[in-house]
């Protein structure tokens, strides 16, 4: 998918006492909901681990319609996603609760890493290089073990927009 390629959407139905959206509420754009996966922030990954959710923060940077991650090769989350690639990721951005639901894969071709380190720096300002099949830096977050870093690209087949303090229809969109 590209940037371009606009996914299907489809309100969802919230139900019981209190549940209802506003009058007047709007139906949330996917564009703001790129504009939103391509801020920074903190991202939180769940992986899974003999059927158990496993959950840990990461830098997570949208672009050409997939997610980027980084992360060290001991970490367990790469152990999971080496072995279920099935994943979401989740943030809170600018009003919107979102949940990317996906599968990851390892990105191993020098083309894909130099688009995912480019995203890193437009996203974070995170500078890296290629290193074999992995992102090497100067730095990385203190509980990361230190570069260098895997790099897992995630193909999203559902993403969901849910309102925090914006006023929209929750709404999920389908790849």
């Amino acid at each position: 998918m590209t940037e371009q390629q606009t996914p299907r959407a489809e309100p969802i139905k919230m139900g019981g006492r209190g549940a209802g959206v506003s009058e007047g509420s709007k139906d949330p754009q996917w564009d703001d909901v790129v504009q939103r996966l391509r801020s920074g922030g903190w991202r939180w990954l769940t992986t899974l681990r003999q059927g158990r959710p496993h959950t840990r923060p990461v830098f997570a940077a949208w672009s050409d319609g997939v997610l980027f991650i980084a992360s060290k090769s001991s970490t367990q989350k790469s152990r999971n996603l080496d072995a279920d690639g099935r994943c979401s990721v989740a943030a809170d951005v600018d009003g919107f609760h979102l949940v990317v639901e996906g599968e990851a894969a390892r990105v191993l071709d020098e083309p894909t890493l130099g688009r995912a380190s480019t995203a890193f720096q437009e996203v974070y300002g995170w500078p890296t290089t290629i290193a074999d099949d992995e992102l090497d830096a100067e730095y990385g977050a203190p509980t990361s073990g230190g570069p260098p870093y895997r790099v897992y690209q995630v193909t999203p087949a559902t993403v969901h927009a849910f309102p925090s303090n914006a006023d929209f229809i929750p709404t999920r969109w389908g790849f």
